[in-house]
């Protein structure tokens, strides 16, 4: 019988393999793996591929190891959070000499260093990401995290790694940088700093540091801040995020960093004197006195409220001088921002920064502000309702939001404070008009769930439920008001058998964060057991938090 000839069949496998780099690995793989023996041939050759683990369904995260050799992987990101818990210690058992095997690998980026792999051997990679994320004291990897600073100095030994980026969140993790081995190669540095004390040790250990990224959580401990930082000359690109510090002592970062040709400062909205970084001359002076070099900079400064305050318009009128908007003949680029809103008018040369999420206080009242023109673009939008009482405010009428967002079809996410719902029939409209709202966070069952059960809404594949109980007696209309739901986060439920209903029933659930009230898990091992035991799952991976706290990986 003559074998069926197919138009990618004759491709050059050049062309193919052009076609791969504009595709993820599991686009490659779903799309033509089962197309013909020829491309199945091209993807076991293709050398480069790049693959993202972080949101990805289990069975696609099968699929990928089973298929695919560790030496054809050129870019890897593993993930360990509620939507693939467990993926990294499952990643590591099937690969136990990581190391060895995956001897193209350029850029890893992994979350926290529970099952942080030994990296001594991999001659080829040059970048690495590490997600650090806070975890509870209550949590059985609490006494683990706060072991990182061998794992940490034995990072800076590589020596192929040109970028390290460490994510930290404001969490209880600290570093020891007083000791850490000197990185003669690393060029690229990106942290979170308790406080600026830090950063003087920090710089001793990356002599030829050229791009670096720092955020600064509180001030110097020092009252009497004057320490001198010994910068490498090979710094020219710094970013400074400040959540809480002072103007005088950025200024003596800054003083210190003569080669700059970028400096991009983002003040973050907790700041107490959040007008001290709105003041054009005084960056006008410091750029002019110590930067002579600088070609790029970017100042962002985040309010909590919409700044139409006019002592911040009068202070953001004062950019509008040459000094800041005639750089094109000196090549030079300055943008200044404010956000949530931005308040410069559309004459001025200036970078609008784009806002995708927008918070509303409900109802609108004569004190409300609105923005000089509505948003667009907004992704993710937050309801709240400001009151001294415990009264819910519901929102019946969609132009009570129209009156900020100028099209509601980009939505994609939508969170209910405790304090403000909606009706069903909003909910409803929503979903008509945003085919892309896949998303809702509630934070009361009475105000926000209950009132909805009494529809169905398929298009939500992603629910967090802020830790709110599930009551026994409405979870099958539950499921059923939500039967395509594949994400399930932060559920409570009374009992293990609440738990097995939602498993049972949520026939596309992918994942679920759940709390036991009444019934406690001892071990992994007895956790283990009893899913095996009260359910038909049968290919899945867990992380148990905590006894009566546990995250599930389901392929279906």
């Amino acid at each position: 019988m003559p074998c069926v000839q197919f138009l990618l069949d004759q491709f050059p496998v050049e062309l193919i393999f052009n076609v791969f780099t504009y595709l993820t690995a599991n686009e490659i793989i779903h799309s033509f793996y089962n197309f013909s023996r020829y491309l199945r041939q091209c993807i076991r050759s293709y050398e480069q591929y790049k693959i993202n683990f972080k949101s990805v369904g289990k069975y696609e995260f099968d699929q990928i190891c089973k298929i695919l050799r560790p030496d054809q992987i050129m870019a890897l990101t593993l993930s360990d959070d509620e939507e693939t818990p467990g993926q990294m210690a499952l990643f590591f058992t099937r690969f136990p000499t990581f190391e060895q095997s995956f001897t193209r690998l350029e850029y890893l980026r992994i979350r926290n260093f529970e099952e942080f792999p030994d990296l001594s051997q991999m001659e080829r990679l040059h970048t690495l990401t590490i997600d650090i994320i806070r975890r509870p004291s209550y949590s059985f990897q609490y006494v683990q995290i706060q072991q990182y600073d061998s794992k940490f100095a034995k990072i800076f030994c590589l020596r192929t790694l040109h970028t390290l980026i460490i994510n930290k969140e404001s969490s209880n993790i600290g570093f020891t940088f007083k000791t850490l081995p000197i990185a003669e190669n690393l060029q690229e540095f990106k942290m979170d700093l308790r406080s600026i004390d830090n950063l003087p040790f920090i710089l001793k250990r990356i002599p030829n540091i050229q791009k670096l990224t720092i955020s600064l959580n509180i001030s110097s401990y020092d009252n009497d801040f004057t320490t001198k930082f010994d910068i490498p000359h090979s710094l020219t690109h710094l970013t400074i995020k400040v959540s809480y510090g002072h103007r005088h002592e950025i200024k003596q970062i800054i003083e210190s960093c003569s080669m700059l040709i970028y400096l991009n400062i983002h003040i973050d909205r907790n700041q107490v004197d959040i007008l001290q970084w709105i003041d054009s001359d005084w960056w006008q002076s410091v750029i002019d006195e110590f930067l002579p070099q600088l070609k790029i900079f970017h100042l962002r400064v985040d309010f909590n409220t919409s700044p139409n305050l006019p002592g911040i318009t009068a202070r953001l009128e004062k950019f509008q001088t040459p000094y800041w908007t005639n750089n094109a003949q000196r090549h030079r680029s300055f943008t200044i921002g404010v956000m949530p809103f931005d308040m410069l008018s559309n004459d001025f040369k200036q970078e609008i920064i784009s806002n995708k999420s927008i918070s509303i206080n409900l109802p609108y009242n004569e004190l409300s502000i609105l923005p000089q023109n509505r948003i667009s673009n907004v992704e993710i939008l937050e309801l709240e309702h400001a009151t001294s009482t415990s009264e819910c405010y519901t929102m019946s009428d969609l132009f009570e939001v129209e009156r900020y967002i100028n099209n509601l079809s980009t939505l994609v996410h939508l969170k209910l404070d405790v304090t403000c719902t909606i009706t069903p029939s909003i909910l409803s409209q929503l979903v008509n008009i945003a085919p892309h709202l896949t998303r809702l966070t509630i934070s009361s069952f009475d105000n926000h769930l209950h009132p909805m059960m009494n529809f169905e809404y398929p298009q939500i594949r992603w629910l967090d439920m802020k830790c709110e109980y599930l009551p026994r007696k409405v979870r099958e209309k539950f499921c059923s008001s939500f039967s395509c739901l594949e994400h399930l986060l932060n559920c409570y439920v009374y009992n293990e058998e609440d738990f097995e209903v939602l498993i049972e029933n949520l026939k596309h659930l992918q994942n679920i964060t759940v709390h036991i009230h009444s019934y406690y898990f001892d071990s992994s091992d007895e956790f283990d057991q009893w899913l095996k035991k009260h359910t038909d799952l049968k290919n899945f991976t867990f992380k148990l938090i905590n006894e009566r706290q546990m995250q599930l990986w389901i392929a279906h």
